[in-house]
């Protein structure tokens, strides 16, 4: 047997750990590393313009002129979506097979894309109506009396809440939009969604810096 001890490089002193099972300790603390923190919260609307004081009402006519809602790259840091949170509401009672109220499914529909840094769209999913909206939220067991919610927007409005997961798309932290680059998040409207009193959509998920 010849006897070592393995200690730190950095000169503290400090040496590796053996448990009483004769285990090398290597394992992740559960409390946080006393380190610097390379991460930190990033929240905010798809807006027309990608900027945080941009319109975030996507409920509008996109029939003639498709309009595109995003969340653009930073310059210094990259961000990672890991959670899209929409909100639709509308005036009157509506069902799973319809958008909003509208009385329809729509033609063309809400569309949620990838785009590269060369610009090319990845299409994610498109919504054409009310369940298209839940079901990518992964709700399951939904049954018409209670999907629907009440004074959402405005009072006696109905509408619905839906949050999709890219986690669970692209594992474990979502979609990442390099810092610096032409990527971006987006969603398109191209039809008439003027039916939805309110509609929008916030990402959330964090930066990684330096």
């Amino acid at each position: 047997m010849i006897k070592s001890q393995i200690q730190d490089g950095l000169g503290t002193g400090q040496r590796v750990q053996v448990t009483d099972d004769n285990e090398l300790v290597v394992v992740q603390s559960t409390s946080p590393p006393l380190a610097p923190q390379k991460t930190q919260i990033f929240t905010q609307y798809l807006t027309d313009d990608g900027l945080s004081s941009g319109s975030n009402d996507m409920g509008i006519d996109g029939t003639v002129t498709p309009t595109t809602f995003f969340i653009p790259t930073d310059r210094d840091n990259d961000r990672y979506i890991t959670q899209l949170s929409f909100v639709l509401g509308y005036s009157t009672t509506g069902g799973l097979w319809e958008f909003a109220d509208s009385g329809a499914d729509l033609t063309n529909g809400v569309v949620i894309n990838y785009i590269d840094n060369t610009g090319i769209e990845t299409e994610i999913v498109t919504i054409l109506d009310n369940s298209d909206l839940l079901r990518i939220s992964k709700m399951d067991g939904i049954v018409y009396d209670n999907w629907e919610l009440r004074n959402l927007g405005a009072i006696a409005d109905y509408g619905l809440l839906a949050v999709v997961n890219l986690g669970d798309i692209v594992k474990p932290y979502g979609i990442q939009l390099t810092r610096g680059t032409r990527q971006q998040l987006s969603i398109k409207i191209t039809d008439d969604v003027t039916s939805a009193t309110t509609f929008n959509c916030r990402a959330i998920g964090f930066e990684r810096y330096k």
